[in-house]
């Protein structure tokens, strides 16, 4: 999975919704530089001068913006995408 990708997520009511993949972000100040690359929700070291895998206990920070039907936008977390 990658940024212009279309997922299946659950929405808030608990229904399945499709969308694409718009972009990454984070809440934490220290992931400043977020991506996503085959799947895996990098972001970027400064002390290490590449991109470094975030860690399980972060991924709660990561939230991924999604563009349904009609341009509409969602923000979703990664715990709420569906595995096909």
């Amino acid at each position: 999975m990658n940024i212009g990708e279309v997922v299946t997520y659950v929405g808030e009511y608990g229904e399945s919704k499709i969308a694409k993949i718009c972009a990454i972000g984070s809440d934490k100040d220290s992931y400043d530089d977020v991506k996503l690359e085959n799947g895996v929700f990098l972001t970027y070291s400064k002390k290490l001068k590449t991109y470094v895998p975030i860690k399980g206990k972060s991924l709660d920070s990561v939230y991924i913006e999604v563009e349904g039907n009609g341009g509409s936008l969602d923000f979703i977390l990664p715990s709420e995408m569906l595995v096909d």
